[in-house]
């Protein structure tokens, strides 16, 4: 599995990869966290997820903790979808 951040990004856009670059930089442990979470998942899963996030923050400005509802929408999104292809 996939788990470098940095790999996962390569496919992203440039502004996404920067969004996400610099909400990481602001704050290493979130970088960690979400690295940690995304170890376990196939890595089109992984892909998907950093995707979102990164324009879930384009839609949103990067300050006043915006990062952490960005990231649970993501992740709560992207639970949902797992179940309904799971039905």
């Amino acid at each position: 599995m996939t788990s470098d951040l940095e790999t996962l990004m390569t496919s992203l856009s440039d502004p996404e990869r920067e969004r996400l670059t610099s909400a990481f930089a602001d704050d290493p442990e979130l970088a960690e966290g979400v690295r940690t979470m995304l170890a376990d998942l196939p890595p089109e899963t992984q892909a998907l997820l950093l995707h979102r996030l990164a324009v879930h923050l384009g839609d949103k400005p990067l300050g006043g903790g915006a990062l952490l509802p960005a990231l649970t929408y993501v992740i709560y999104d992207a639970l949902e979808r797992a179940d309904r292809e799971d039905e």
